[in-house]
């Protein structure tokens, strides 16, 4: 985004009033919130009805940002509507950060702050979704009922990119290859267990993972999670013997119940059919759920509130990391 960044004087109009000593930015809060609802409505007509404004002024901001920074935000495209260039994509991460900080400075300042309306748009792993979602959403909007919060389950690459694109506020995934450039807040650790068949001959408390090299594996086949389970084989020079690969930890759980192998899972599910979840006796690279946001200048309450609510939810649910609980 480096021709984005504008120079003091590229950046500020002139001294628009006699003893002015520092102009006024350009770029307004209406060009941003505009903009904003733009990308988020990947429609000038939809961002319209939603601010109850009309195309045009929806556009004008638009053509007035691109004008400023001598860059283009969007392509139109007949069949998809707007799209973001990765100029847009940028600003997108400076406007909602932006305009959320002053939802947050209205609602500390404003009497009637609990009607005003901000929004999280968050991301979570499929597997883990169904017992962290809704609870998440039920206790959070109990407590912050002027906020809306969208949300939707997807792996690891697919959520990876849409945070990076702006289009997510922050996900919630595990910590495997998260990049320097984004912030990761540990919700819970979720140390692997070894998933076997009811009275499994080599079922006690805790196992080594070399006393099951030989029998039939089923290998949870799911980017980064895929890539973590084989290095724990590879650590110890060990190489699992695979029988068959599975999409999903519900898939893989139901494998194993009838009969087909064993595998290894890092969630456990409080749904037990005729399965068993051991530890591990040996040391391995420790894995945790975590909460997933871009670097800020600084983050905003709200989102900090919501991901001590998810935090608060992980511990206390079956995302527990004890033998009583676990899904990946």
């Amino acid at each position: 985004m480096g021709s984005m960044v504008l120079s003091f004087s590229e950046a500020f109009s002139e001294i628009t009033s006699k003893g002015n000593q520092f102009g006024l930015p350009r770029i307004t809060l209406r060009h941003l919130v505009y903009f904003a609802a733009a990308a988020r409505n990947e429609s000038v007509l939809r961002a319209a009805a939603e601010l109850n404004v009309s195309p045009p002024a929806i556009s004008g901001a638009i053509s007035g940002l691109e004008s400023i920074l001598g860059e283009r935000l969007f392509v139109r495209r007949h069949a998809r509507g707007l799209v973001l260039t990765d100029a847009g994509h940028h600003l997108l991460l400076e406007a909602r950060d932006i305009i959320g900080q002053v939802w947050e400075i209205e609602s500390i300042r404003s009497k009637a702050w609990r009607k005003l309306r901000s929004r999280i748009a968050f991301g979570c792993l499929g597997d883990i979704a169904p017992s962290l979602v809704p609870p998440l959403l039920r206790k959070f909007q109990s407590l912050h009922p002027h906020v809306e919060v969208a949300w939707q389950a997807d792996s690891h690459g697919p959520l990876m990119q849409r945070l990076e694109d702006g289009i997510l506020d922050m996900i919630f995934v595990m910590d495997f290859e998260i990049s320097p450039t984004l912030h990761s807040t540990v919700l819970q650790p979720t140390p692997v267990q070894v998933v076997v068949p009811n009275g499994h001959p080599l079922a006690k408390d805790t196992v080594a993972l070399k006393d099951f090299a030989e029998e039939p594996f089923i290998l949870l086949d799911v980017a980064k999670t895929r890539d973590y389970f084989l290095s724990i084989f590879g650590d110890f020079g060990l190489q699992p013997n695979i029988a068959t690969r599975a999409p999903s930890a519900e898939m893989v759980r139901s494998l194993v119940a009838n009969g087909f192998g064993y595998s290894l899972l890092n969630f456990c599910s409080a749904e037990r059919h005729n399965i068993t979840y051991l530890s591990l006796e040996d040391p391995v690279r420790p894995s945790n759920l975590v909460a997933v946001r871009p670097y800020r200048r600084r983050p905003s309450k709200i989102s900090d509130d919501f991901i001590e609510v998810a935090a608060t939810i992980a511990r206390n649910s079956i995302l527990s990391g004890q033998r009583s609980g676990f899904s990946d």
